[in-house]
């Protein structure tokens, strides 16, 4: 099983983490297989065969057959046609007249101002301590850094 994953890997042009990623299971868990560690179990067999739906089952788990299902490897197969009949086709160049290049205007760049920080409100002392900064941590793995002005 663990040489088969690491063919669907190399087939789907993905690392380990992605494919963790992709079929929503630990990245570890994936480590695990594919060192041999762990034997992959039904639910992990089972996001895979979701996600690559293109991938025959019977290959994956037993080893017989063609992994990609018959209708995926005849996609394929047309897929690798149609791309030799592109090479074979001669390769044709075009060249525009001299006076039919116009010469386009420079563009005009606008320069925006620097976005300012908030003004945030005073702040609520605590006995003997004082807010040093706060930090704002945002859904897209970024965040802001506040520090109340000193007075």
């Amino acid at each position: 099983m663990k040489s088969r994953i690491q063919a669907l890997l190399k087939h789907e042009g993905m690392t380990p983490s992605q494919f963790a990623d992709a079929i929503g299971v630990q990245r570890s868990g994936v480590s695990h297989i594919l060192a041999g560690r762990n034997k992959p179990s039904v639910d992990f067999l089972s996001k895979l065969m979701a996600r690559f739906p293109h991938i025959s089952g019977d290959w994956l788990i037993t080893g017989q057959g063609e992994m990609l299902r018959a209708e995926a490897a005849a996609a394929v197969k047309d897929r690798q046609l149609h791309l030799s009949m592109e090479q074979e086709r001669p390769a044709t160049s075009f060249k525009m007249p001299k006076k039919a290049l116009k010469e386009e205007p420079e563009p005009v760049y606008e320069t925006l101002s620097k976005p300012q920080q908030p003004v945030l409100p005073p702040l609520p002392k605590a006995e003997g301590k004082r807010i040093e900064r706060i930090i704002v941590f945002y859904d897209d793995r970024s965040f802001s850094e506040f520090r109340p002005e000193t007075p």
